[in-house]
């Protein structure tokens, strides 16, 4: 094994000066791009706050959905028990709202399911990305 000459090593010193000369610039690109990230987590903030009010909305909108479900459970069983009988023919159009109603919400359910794990999926790589970047620094 020959030892390099001074010529080679000079001339590997400027490939490393030029890939020194890169770092530096992705460095710096780097820098301002991490900068703007946490100068946008309030932001971050501020959308997951909004996507928890969603999910409050969306729970709201299933107990009231639940409450009128029940109102009409309530008066089928009264018909049932012969205390209105001329009612069968309104209960049957308040049925086919409600199964309109029904599948507005599991629509609306599907919906809120979907967004909710894609968020979730898209946090825990970004979390994960971080503190595990964190880590191994």
């Amino acid at each position: 094994m020959s030892s390099p000459s001074h010529i080679d090593m000079h001339q590997e010193h400027k490939r490393w000066r030029v890939e020194d000369d890169l770092w530096r610039d992705e460095l710096a690109v780097w820098e301002r791009e991490t900068d703007r990230a946490i100068k946008d987590v309030p932001r971050l903030e501020k959308a997951l706050r909004d996507h928890a009010g969603m999910l409050r909305q969306h729970a709201a909108s299933i107990r009231l959905y639940e409450q009128e479900f029940a109102y009409h459970e309530h008066a089928l069983a009264s018909y049932e028990q012969g205390e209105a009988p001329s009612e069968l023919i309104e209960l049957a159009h308040a049925h086919q709202t409600e199964a309109k109603k029904h599948a507005e919400q599991y629509k609306a359910h599907e919906h809120v399911k979907k967004h909710q794990h894609d968020l979730m999926a898209k946090w825990r790589l970004l979390l994960t990305a971080l503190v595990d970047a964190g880590a191994s620094d």
